[in-house]
């Protein structure tokens, strides 16, 4: 399989596929053929270990959307080498938010603060969510932020609310605080 070079082109999440719980048996060539039907494959491979041993998931990526949606709709929740497969679009890390709504946290982590921030202000930006007990920005030995830190609300219903509202909000000079 080849590689992409272009950086932009190999981190899209267009027509980018996530597939899991593949058997063992499964190797790159095996999940090749499988989505090979769909259209035209820019790459495709199973995550295996140190050792060479398949972890159970793969990534899949088409040239087009049109394609991953239809090796979605066709191969999602089939049966392929005794296994019940999962294939859905792949969600960068960075953009995935899944919480339990049994959840029960109150406690929300900041990252990426800039340096002008102030506990003050994001207490300012985040009580119109609820009560807070303490914020905290984690500061080196010179007393510089660290670029995060920490919101603890009094609920947890508090910090769900200001965790979707939040999430992915630049704070800072140029964000959303004043």
């Amino acid at each position: 399989m080849w590689s992409v070079r272009h950086r932009d082109a190999r981190n899209t999440v267009i027509g980018n596929l996530f597939v899991k719980n593949l058997s063992n048996s499964v190797d790159n060539g095996k999940l090749y053929e499988m989505f090979s039907n769909f259209g035209t494959i820019l790459s495709c491979k199973v995550a295996t270990d140190e050792g060479g041993k398949s972890k159970g998931f793969g990534f899949v990526q088409f040239d087009s959307q049109e394609s991953a949606n239809s090796a979605i709709e066709n191969l999602h929740d089939s049966l392929f080498d005794g296994k019940t497969i999962y294939v859905a679009n792949f969600i960068r890390k960075s953009d995935r938010v899944s919480i339990s709504p049994e959840a029960n946290f109150t406690n929300l982590y900041m990252k990426n603060l800039d340096q002008d921030i102030t506990e003050e202000l994001i207490k300012l930006k985040f009580s119109e969510f609820g009560k807070i007990l303490s914020v905290y920005i984690a500061k080196d030995d010179n007393g510089n932020s660290k670029g995060f830190g920490f919101v603890n609300f009094e609920s947890s219903d508090c910090a769900k609310r200001a965790m979707e509202a939040m999430n992915g909000v630049q704070l800072g000079a140029y964000g959303a605080l004043p």
